[in-house]
């Protein structure tokens, strides 16, 4: 079983919905989804104090940012599981999207074409 899995049945899945307060399929895809949104805005906002904001030691943002990523995978892992993908399905996805926009990756079809991946 993968790291990822792991922490998904270890963690996630624990934690997940400790107020008992959704109550059905949607409720737990909005749920994910806005969490994963809000940890990545976190990412973000951390950034922009780190670089504009406070001069401080960098050792205090990375470490910032490592519980703030955490976050991050804790929300993806679950929409991931509430849509049955699994990481390498994902991965895949992503790399064959990728592969049909960048040259450097060697495999780039028409960009504009149909058949375009989005």
């Amino acid at each position: 079983m993968s790291e990822l899995q792991n922490h998904l049945d270890e963690v996630v899945n624990v934690c997940w919905d400790y107020a008992g307060r959704l109550e059905g399929r949607k409720d737990h895809i909005i749920n994910a989804v806005l969490g994963l949104a809000g940890e990545a805005g976190e990412v973000a906002d951390l950034h922009k104090k780190m670089f504009y904001h406070t001069p401080k030691d960098d050792r205090d943002y990375k470490e910032s940012l490592k519980h703030e990523l955490g976050d991050v995978y804790f929300y993806l892992l679950k929409v991931q599981d509430l849509y049955g993908f699994t990481t390498d399905e994902i991965l895949a996805a992503n790399r064959a999207k990728l592969s049909s926009r960048h040259p450097e990756l060697g495999q780039v079809s028409e960009r504009f074409a149909p058949g375009y991946i989005k």
